[in-house]
């Protein structure tokens, strides 16, 4: 064009080319500091896991008083040194309580969580290997469950089973049975279609001998992400199931439960709810920050 300044069509066609690709940047460079933040929080989420395990399998030699134990002449006491975390309103100990609830907690949320993984992944390999009417009939039921909300299902099946640690167990186990399900399911439709699979098929290995040797072991890291990351919605829904009395019973220990007690008590000694609740946030958040990690290191998709 007359008039122009030589190589400035060419500037600006590689300024046109260079700008759509800063977006793409941007995001990587978000993504990588993303990463780098799971990386750094992913040793304090184990510190603080650790550390709750710990007590857990200690309580009983790390709890200053019998966490049942009464005294009615010593009721809402305020945190002080005879009890760090004051008392609650029939003078027992509240950190001797929160210390035994986190051994309820993560008993519920590990155990509930590992029938869930086993059940749900029993159920997708059958379906996705048998295939057929077998695959329907598997998918339509874990469909059906799916289409509960979790914590309402939980809370019709803690009423049916009845209160108490089992029906807890049992409620959560399924609820999180067909999301285990459906990822094992997918896994296995897709590593049945790779080669190797189909060489150890052309050397005469029977069905179930290939879903065994070769299918599972190359299935099994989503199910282990998948496990890391629900457990700290189990704990969660462990404390809101004992929260609205359908979970651990008084007078044994539950950080859902003693929220519940400490709600009537909140404007004249908030520190019965503080105790629970701090051992319920922190626990969850470091759960969290410990399956960001092992989801990172696990899944390729996020290495991408």
């Amino acid at each position: 064009m007359a008039g122009s300044i030589p190589g400035s069509d060419l500037a600006e066609g590689a300024a046109g080319l260079a700008r759509p690709a800063a977006a793409p940047a941007r995001a990587q460079r978000w993504k990588g500091l993303r990463r780098a933040a799971r990386a750094r929080l992913a040793p304090l989420g184990a510190a603080v896991v650790m550390l709750a395990v710990l007590i857990a399998l200690a309580a009983p030699l790390v709890a200053p008083y019998d966490p049942l134990a009464q005294n009615l002449g010593n009721t809402l006491a305020s945190p002080g040194r005879q009890h760090l975390l004051g008392t609650d309103n029939v003078g027992r100990d509240v950190l001797s309580r929160v210390i035994w609830g986190t051994r309820v907690s993560l008993l519920a949320g590990l155990v509930s969580v590992a029938l869930a993984m086993l059940a749900g992944s029993l159920l997708g390999l059958v379906a996705g290997h048998c295939g057929g009417r077998v695959d329907g009939l598997v998918m339509r039921v874990m469909d059906a469950v799916l289409s509960f909300p979790p914590l309402v299902l939980a809370l019709a099946l803690g009423a049916v089973l009845g209160a108490g640690l089992t029906g807890v167990l049992l409620a959560l186990g399924v609820v999180y049975t067909p999301t285990f399900a459906r990822l094992m399911r997918g896994q296995v439709l897709s590593i049945a279609a790779r080669d190797y699979v189909d060489a150890a098929r052309a050397l005469g290995a029977s069905g179930w001998r290939v879903a065994a040797r070769h299918v599972v072991p190359n299935a099994i890291n989503p199910i282990i992400v998948q496990a890391s990351l629900s457990v700290a919605f189990a704990i969660l829904a462990e404390a809101s199931l004992s929260f609205l009395g359908l979970g651990i019973q008084p007078p044994q220990a539950s950080w859902g439960s003693m929220i519940n007690a400490g709600r009537g008590y909140l404007q004249q000694a908030p520190w019965i709810v503080f105790g629970p609740g701090a051992a319920l946030f922190a626990t969850v958040v470091g759960l969290n920050f410990v399956g960001d990690a092992v989801r990172d290191a696990l899944d390729p998709r996020t290495r991408d």
